[in-house]
């Protein structure tokens, strides 16, 4: 996908590498890499043939224990075993979201949600994001907002099925 703002130049939006997260993650708040790594999608900006990685989300396999998603989706009475197969099977989860400072506040953020949702491969993607109140690019992105954490980490969860 290619688009075209006030920038001189344009945006391209596509499939990434583990790569690509590393040129930004000094610019997440949250140090250390994703555990896994289900697909990375980058917004790459284009300007006279030099291309720059200024955006990427990271998909992840979603972690086995999750009160806020056991609750969302209805999994409390199942078993561990049948718990672990069916997040597997069915659930990934945004793990890192990043975009280079000079490049933010240009709704690359809410992009990246959009397409690793709609690429996932899977019904439903979740997120949980420390500053979701303050940085609501998740809700714009088209997830919903779900919960709070006893952490207050906000929870979001996308159905592909049920839309947001």
């Amino acid at each position: 996908m290619r688009w075209t703002t006030y920038l001189p130049g344009h945006f391209e939006l596509a499939r990434g590498t583990p790569v690509d997260y590393v040129a930004l993650e000094r610019f997440h708040y949250r140090a250390g890499r994703p555990a896994t790594w289900a697909g990375v999608w980058v917004v790459r900006h284009v300007d006279h043939d030099v291309r720059r990685v200024v955006a990427v989300a990271v998909l992840s396999y979603p972690c086995v224990a999750g009160a806020a998603r056991d609750r969302a989706l209805g999994l409390e009475r199942m078993g561990p075993r049948e718990r672990l197969r069916f997040v597997n099977a069915n659930v990934r989860t945004i793990s890192r979201v990043v975009v280079h400072p000079q490049f933010r506040a240009m709704g690359l953020a809410s992009r990246l949600v959009r397409a690793a949702c709609a690429r996932a491969g899977v019904r439903w993607v979740e997120a949980l994001a420390a500053m979701g109140r303050v940085h609501p690019f998740f809700a714009r992105g088209g997830m919903r907002e779900v919960g709070v954490t006893p952490k207050g980490m906000v929870y979001y969860l996308y159905d592909r099925e049920g839309g947001k």
